[in-house]
């Protein structure tokens, strides 16, 4: 195999005389992926923008990609063939690409164009075929999700993707297996596992290793991962040291609720949770009169939202509801009449939810309690904020956001009554 050399200039082979056209290139909906006969497809490595793209046999003894393109004027369309595919645009000359940046060369070409970044530092050619410097990251997919995953994230476009279809299948020595089977396709010393907003990055050689996280962290985790900057041990050790030693988290097995005024809150106390920012006098203070206009957290009921008819959380002018807290296994929950309030997970944007049972680990919320007296919410573990949207000013409503940062989290005052 030939040393990875930089380009310093793309194309490396002469480009084509430049054609006048007067009509304006259309934006690319859709690409083309044109499949020899002689490929199986079952063979060829998934990638994420397959589930957006076209994929039209051909016959290899007829089909010409350069009397293809002359057809086509301003398109752009790809050719999968044995040990590599090409690319055939009418402004740029063919080129092929290694199979293991399938994904990051048609990511670009949708969002932009490819030949932006090949004349960056990111592309190498090797024995003749193009590919990204670093080896693309394997990622499990759920099949339920599949339709909905979108390269939305820049650390989406280095992937390749499997995927299983029921999280009992989801076993994480089995899908070890299956990455230890991949070879010089992907990076080999972890995978990455997702299912809804929750994703596991797992250590390929002791899959009981895996470390929890979700969309808000996602491109900072997996990047680090990849780089070879930290392990999936270390991430796991990162995390332990700075919770267990922490008072202010609800992760941490020392950690004491407290009231606005510092005092400790145990099971027995009733609260009520205050929103500041609205009603607030103009030092952020409380005012004195403990429910007047000022906005609280409620408990409502939005059967047209919720299926199953749960209470959910909210923002409202009015009066408050009281809410206690119970400790479980040294984890700390808020309450509401005996039952947990907690994440529900269904649904395009989860929401906060009065359930019976005690959450599980995916739908606990975790409390951070600042030096200012307030509490903050954000998804147990993933560092995904909860976040506190009001419609006409006049409701508010609780989820958990992937796109803003854990300083958006809602943060409430406890008020003892």
């Amino acid at each position: 195999m030939s040393v990875p050399q930089k380009p310093s200039e793309f194309p490396s082979v002469p480009m084509p005389p430049a054609r006048a056209h007067k009509a304006r290139k259309p934006r690319l909906l859709k690409p083309t992926l044109y499949v020899h006969d002689y490929i199986n497809l079952a063979n060829v490595q998934k990638c994420l923008e397959d589930r957006r793209s076209d994929f039209v046999t051909i016959d290899s003894t007829t089909f010409s990609g350069e009397l293809e393109i002359e057809n086509r004027p301003y398109e752009r369309f790809f050719v999968l063939e044995r040990g590599h595919f090409t690319l055939f645009s009418h402004y740029h000359a063919p080129v092929k690409f290694s199979y293991k940046s399938r994904n990051a060369v048609m990511a670009h070409l949708w969002r932009d164009d490819v030949f932006t970044d090949m004349t960056s530092t990111k592309f190498v050619e090797v024995d003749g075929l193009w590919q990204l410097e670093q080896l693309p990251v394997l990622c499990f997919a759920f099949g339920q999700d599949a339709d909905t995953l979108q390269s939305s994230y820049v650390i989406d476009d280095n992937t390749i993707h499997e995927y299983y279809e029921s999280t009992a299948t989801m076993d994480m020595a089995d899908l070890a297996a299956v990455a230890q089977g991949k070879g010089d396709l992907c990076i080999s010393h972890f995978f990455v596992v997702n299912c809804g907003r929750e994703y596991w990055a797992v250590d390929t050689k002791d899959p009981s290793i895996s470390y929890t996280f979700g969309p808000s962290t996602k491109t900072r985790t997996i990047s680090r991962l990849a780089d070879g900057s930290i392990t999936v041990q270390a991430l796991v050790d990162e995390e332990l040291s700075q919770t267990s030693t922490d008072a202010h988290t609800s992760q941490s097995p020392k950690f004491t609720l407290r009231d606005i005024n510092g005092e400790k809150v145990v099971e027995g106390d009733r609260f009520v949770l205050h929103i500041p920012g609205r009603g607030d006098d103009d030092d952020g203070c409380v005012k004195q009169t403990m429910f007047d206009e000022k906005d609280w957290v409620s408990v409502s009921y939005f059967t047209h939202l919720i299926p199953r008819r749960e209470a959910m959380l909210s923002g409202s002018m009015d009066r408050g509801h009281t809410f206690g807290m119970a400790v479980v296994d040294d984890i700390t929950y808020l309450t509401f009449e005996g039952q947990f309030v907690q994440i529900e997970n269904q649904g395009r944007r989860p929401g906060i939810v009065i359930i019976p049972e005690t959450p599980s680990k995916r739908n606990r919320i975790h409390l951070t309690y600042s030096d200012d007296g307030l509490i903050a919410l954000s998804r147990w573990g993933a560092k995904e904020p909860i976040i506190l949207e009001w419609i006409k000013s006049a409701c508010g409503f609780f989820s958990v956001d992937d796109e803003r940062c854990i300083d958006d989290s809602a943060k409430l005052r406890l008020i003892k009554v």
